[in-house]
């Protein structure tokens, strides 16, 4: 018994110290020496200079992923939506929240993940802190054929397809002028939101900043060639890439039973794509093809963002990943890349996983990345309001809640 209670002691004593020693970390941020955005991440958003506690039983990215999807509560929300109908004829949907009732004038629009839909624990979670930390409005994209729409075209969500992502946001602006607006991209919306912002800052159409305050993405996919391969690895293919997959056919299962799409001339064969195995797989017969590519490798290499003008992204645009994510794995994130852009930084954590950064015993609540990206749409609503914040000036002038004035 007592070399039972000793080994015990031990184990815990030493879980505890490697814990402490090789696990809590601070963050690294990546941006360009100097720039305005990486001195208003230093200096007005203290989470991201803070050492970061993973919670203890579950610090590695698989575990962390899993258990933020299956232990994270559902917060309350109630949604008020709003069916938009693009220049093709598709149907996409907006859910608001204190769409007219906020005292705040900030609107926040987040962009869903994979399959992803407003009621999404990850999404609600984002929804409920925003709207109750900062009494703003809040709209959640559900892409085409997602979140109870039906398909009114023979069209999907696509990564390197930033169209609707781009009608959404002028719809929103063309209704609330004048008014500020950010929007939050997690995991695919992320990818689509930075493809969207590269796009606009090589056309440089106008002023950005009159259509976006600013933005952040969250464990955004930088390479969907590497997102691929890690997640064909076996024990990922166990965890993720078969679920994944599975959710994916169920979406074209429930698009085949309404036989809407019968109305189609569909460039691919459905039958083929529910006998799919792989997220890959599925891309290659049913994406790619549906979004105008060969293949998933063409289909990759348009929405991969390595050979984006990401230096060319004239918002104020915060990236928030884990070095041990299995869908972005470390080794895809263009550090020297993003080491060169004055508007970007990446918040780059040892750990957190995929939409995970749980923290606590019970990681029920809000973790992490939450409290950063609150922080983050503070101060930037604070530069909006106050004028008191010019990133392209490097004059960075943080409120009594800051660490600095200038």
């Amino acid at each position: 018994m007592e070399f039972a209670l000793c080994f015990a002691v031990t184990s815990v004593a030493l879980c505890m110290g490697y814990y402490l020693a090789f696990v809590v970390r601070k963050p690294q941020i990546i941006s360009k020496p100097g720039s305005g955005i990486s001195r208003l991440i230093k200096e007005c958003c203290p989470f991201a200079n803070q050492l970061y506690w993973p919670t203890f039983w579950c610090f590695g990215g698989r575990a962390q992923t899993v258990v933020a999807n299956v232990l994270k509560s559902h917060p309350s929300v109630v949604y008020d939506r709003e069916l938009i109908h693009t220049n093709d004829g598709g149907e996409i949907a907006l859910d608001w929240v204190n769409k007219s009732g906020a005292s705040n004038p900030l609107t926040v629009l987040i962009l869903p993940g994979l399959t992803g839909t407003s009621h999404h624990n990850y999404i609600l979670h984002f929804v409920s802190q925003i709207t109750q930390k900062l009494d703003c409005t809040v709209a959640v994209l559900n892409n085409r054929g997602l979140g109870g729409l039906m398909l009114k075209t023979p069209r999907i969500c696509c990564a390197a397809d930033t169209e609707d992502l781009e009608f959404v946001i002028f719809h929103i602006k063309k209704a609330r002028p004048n008014l500020p607006l950010m929007v939050i991209g997690i995991s695919l919306g992320g990818l689509i939101l930075t493809n969207f912002l590269c796009k606009m800052g090589e056309q440089a159409k106008g002023d950005i900043h009159d259509v976006i305050v600013g933005a952040a993405v969250i464990s955004t996919p930088w390479d969907l060639f590497k997102t691929s391969k890690s997640l064909e690895q076996r024990l990922n293919h166990l965890l993720f890439n078969r679920h994944l997959t599975n959710l994916l056919k169920d979406v074209l299962k429930h698009q085949l039973s309404s036989n809407n799409l019968n109305k189609f001339e569909i460039p691919c064969d459905m039958n083929q794509g529910l006998k799919s195995s792989t997220v890959r797989e599925f891309d290659d017969r049913i994406v790619a093809p549906m979004s105008g590519y060969k293949g998933s490798n063409e289909y990759y290499a348009a929405a991969t963002l390595h050979d984006k003008p990401v230096d060319k992204i004239n918002v104020p645009l915060l990236c928030l990943n884990a070095a041990d994510d299995p869908f972005s794995p470390e080794d895809s994130i263009p550090c020297d890349l993003l080491s060169r852009c004055t508007n970007v930084v990446m918040v780059l954590t040892q750990y957190g996983g995929h939409v995970g950064f749980t923290e606590g015993l019970f990681p029920r609540g809000a973790g992490y990345m939450e409290k950063l990206v609150l922080q983050y749409v503070q101060a930037l609503f604070e530069q909006w309001s106050t004028k008191r914040i010019n990133i392209k000036n490097n004059n960075i002038v943080c409120n009594e809640n800051g660490v600095k004035q200038k």
